[in-house]
């Protein structure tokens, strides 16, 4: 009985040591280095920058950015999405520093693309849980 009461303590205290890191992740945006979103003249999207408080874990940054397709009078057809995302990048001291560009913004024949104003910047799990999220504004 009594090894089995050990055992049991040993086990709870296993347990709490584990959860430590999790508790101890806060992630936010590197503010010497900031999330920045560029309108590219091939009409793709580029974000980069740096995110802190991610733990000891690969994970994913992905960009996603909505698009219309335009008649020569601007009238706003349905476009699409614009998104991509990084391989698995392994934080260093729990931050990374990323670059993500997205595929170009493509219509049919005789419409425009126009790119959206804000593109949504994530940062995930290999796993694919949201550890982070931020919307920002395309610079153009």
């Amino acid at each position: 009985m009594r090894k089995l009461g050990i055992i049991a303590v040993l086990s709870l205290m296993a347990l709490a040591l584990a959860a430590v890191p999790a508790l101890a992740a806060n992630p936010h945006e590197v503010t010497n280095d900031p999330i920045e979103c560029v309108l590219n003249n091939n009409g793709t999207v580029t974000c980069s920058g740096s995110v802190a408080g991610l733990g000891n874990r690969a994970v994913i940054a992905r960009v996603d950015v909505d698009f219309a397709c335009a008649t020569r009078g601007n009238a706003k057809q349905p476009g699409g999405h614009l998104q991509s995302q990084s391989g698995p990048i392994q934080t260093r001291n729990g931050r990374i520093t990323f670059s993500v560009t997205t595929g170009p913004a493509e219509c049919p024949p005789g419409l425009n693309p126009v790119v959206g104003r804000e593109a949504t910047v994530s940062i995930l799990t290999l796993g694919g849980k949201v550890l982070y999220t931020t919307t920002v504004p395309i610079r153009r």
